[in-house]
């Protein structure tokens, strides 16, 4: 019988792993009481990096690089993995001598003395927005909240922002500031992939409606919600295998895309949502249950290797070329468009 939306909701609360169960924190952004203070663009076609459109002057700075950052800007990250953006965050803050995980505020006189282009920034800021000329005697002003950020600053983790439904993206560097949405760091760095491709998939446009289920009404990337987030792995390491060397296809592939910009080709379209359709089956039969045919499943694991998704590699065209060849294969071989999913399955993917 074919389950409505508050049966899939019900089955799916019923999961009793949760996302904090496997994570090592997870936690929120940064907040800062002068926003335009700190966020900066690269101007097009720069190729420095000491100059900066600073956001609040509107006008061309140039800045001690140590000190800024890639941003996440707004709720609309890119899903999958972050690629190379405009938008910088100035972070005058340094990793603590004791502990490389503690970032402290760098003084105004050690500011000045150190970073004297930074310095003055503030400094014509502060005069310009809070007309107040004095010294610049306290932190406080250039200060930033959000400790738990500061503390997995460099170390990789899942950004999950909210646009129309969640979004998830793979942060290899750790570097990226961000505001809204919420950060996740898990104990087992090899389920980076599997993660976040399940926190891309149209199990998580559900999450919403679990959150309701559970009396629990708010934005649902904030961290005490994503705690919650019920977390399944598939029975069968083979198909926990497959999801996370397709969420790595999906990194690429979307980086690839970024850089095509609106000259994106047709056949890139075509083969990123390929992949993506083939994660999001998976993903829901892991869920939900059964519904894959058996053959299929055969085909994806003759085809689909952990070789192919090695997305470090300096020739793009050639991966490119392999991605577009295993998706021929795996048509040809299965007869793809033949294959019927079990009536249940096919309404629960198309309702989703």
């Amino acid at each position: 019988m074919f389950m409505n939306e508050n049966r899939i909701v019900e089955k799916i609360c019923e999961f009793p792993t949760k996302l904090g169960e496997i994570s090592e924190s997870i936690f929120g952004g940064i907040s800062t009481k002068n926003g335009l203070l700190h966020r900066l663009s690269v101007p097009e076609g720069s190729e420095s990096d000491s100059l900066y459109l600073c956001e609040g002057l509107c006008k061309p700075v140039i800045l001690e690089p140590e000190l800024i950052y890639p941003y996440v800007s707004g709720p609309f990250s890119q899903k999958f993995a972050f690629n190379s953006s405009t938008y910088r965050f100035m972070l005058p803050y340094e990793m603590s001598g004791k502990n490389k995980k503690e970032f402290k505020i760098i003084p105004p006189e050690e500011l000045k003395s150190r970073f004297p282009m930074t310095y003055g920034r503030i400094l014509e800021f502060k005069s310009q927005f809070s007309h107040d000329n004095s010294p610049l005697d306290s932190a406080d002003y250039y200060s930033v909240r959000g400790r738990k950020l500061l503390e997995y600053l460099n170390t990789p983790k899942i950004i999950v922002t909210e646009g129309y439904h969640l979004q998830a993206a793979y942060d290899t560097s750790g570097n990226y500031i961000f505001e809204d949405g919420c950060g996740i760091v898990l104990k087992d760095p090899e389920k980076y992939p599997y993660v976040t491709a399940v926190l891309n998939s149209r199990i998580s446009r559900l999450f919403p409606s679990v959150c309701g289920h559970g009396m629990m009404y708010s934005s649902s990337a904030t961290p005490a919600l994503m705690k919650r987030f019920p977390i399944v792995f598939p029975e069968d390491r083979l198909t926990e295998d497959l999801i996370s060397n397709i969420s790595g296809y999906l990194m690429f592939l979307n980086q690839q895309k970024y850089a095509a910009g609106y000259n994106t080709a047709n056949w890139l379209n075509e083969l990123e949502s390929f992949y993506e359709y083939i994660s999001d089956l998976l993903v829901v039969d892991t869920y939900l249950g059964d519904g894959i045919d058996p053959r299929l499943l055969d085909t994806l694991e003759e085809n689909i290797h952990p070789y192919a998704g090695d997305m470090n590699s300096d020739n793009d065209e050639s991966l490119l070329s392999v991605l577009y060849y295993i998706k021929q294969r795996i048509l040809e071989s299965s007869n793809f468009k033949k294959y019927e999913f079990d009536t249940e399955f096919s309404g629960i993917l198309s309702f989703l």
